[in-house]
């Protein structure tokens, strides 16, 4: 088995472990989903113990995720200070309006949440936890991190989703990217609904430094009836201050 195949597969048992929560993984559960024999998955199991990325579950012969991935994936959530920039940021709006907000980054064909502040209003998002990955295209947040993309990168990253955005979502690729450009000029994404949360909207702010390298974007998720036209735009200037404040203390070091 090559290098490359180990690898790949090791990342698979980890993705695996990952899914199966509190309960944890069995050899046999890892052994099925990588298709390879038993010896090979305790093999790359005891290697992801080793380094400290597996450890075994409560339950007797299953396996949970190790404390080396918090440790490293605390690390990445922080990587140039965004999330630590960002948190009070989203503490003050949920505090102002009682909605839910949330940090997300791009994270090649998707976007990650990095951080999330819940507010006193019951909501239902597709980034429903740290960590949580959705469709770049799925969400104002995708909207407006697309819209400050290069049109060539924005256009291939909708043409590799847009089976998932139709399928899944019922969205359309290429009236997202026809909304780009007015998104841009606008300032923030609203409005993108789906088919999978249709009582559920939000707003989006993208996090974009002086060079024009987009961060990500600080994003809310409400519940539709919420969303009137001045709540928008108050929505749209706090988070607006928001960004730049936390730009200015970026470049401040």
């Amino acid at each position: 088995m090559s290098g490359t195949q180990s690898l790949d597969r090791a990342f698979l048992l980890l993705r695996v472990i990952a899914a199966a929560g509190q309960q944890g993984a069995s050899l046999d559960d890892l052994r099925t989903a990588a298709s390879c024999s038993q010896a090979t998955a305790y093999r790359l199991l005891q290697y992801l113990r080793k380094q400290g990325f597996v450890r075994p579950a409560a339950q007797r012969g299953r396996y949970e995720l190790g404390y080396e991935l918090f440790a490293l994936g605390a690390q990445a959530a922080n990587a140039g200070g965004l999330r630590e920039l960002a948190r009070p940021a989203l503490l003050r709006l949920a505090q102002r309006f009682g909605d839910s907000f949330f940090l997300l980054v791009p994270d090649g064909y998707h976007v990650l949440c990095l951080d999330l502040l819940a507010g006193n209003q019951p909501v239902q998002s597709y980034s429903a936890a740290v960590g949580g990955r959705i469709p770049m295209g799925v969400g104002q947040a995708s909207q407006v991190l697309l819209a400050h993309l290069p049109r060539a990168a924005r256009n291939e990253i909708l043409q590799h989703n847009q089976a998932a955005l139709r399928l899944d979502y019922g969205l359309d690729a290429e009236l997202i990217a026809a909304s780009l450009d007015s998104v841009r000029r606008l300032g923030f994404a609203s409005g993108l609904g789906d088919r999978r949360l249709p009582g559920y909207t939000g707003l989006a702010v993208a996090i974009v430094d002086a060079g024009g390298q987009v961060l990500g974007a600080l994003s809310c998720a409400l519940a539709r009836p919420r969303m009137t036209e001045a709540r928008r735009r108050a929505l749209a200037l706090a988070m607006q201050d928001e960004v730049r404040s936390l730009l200015m203390r970026r470049a401040a070091g």
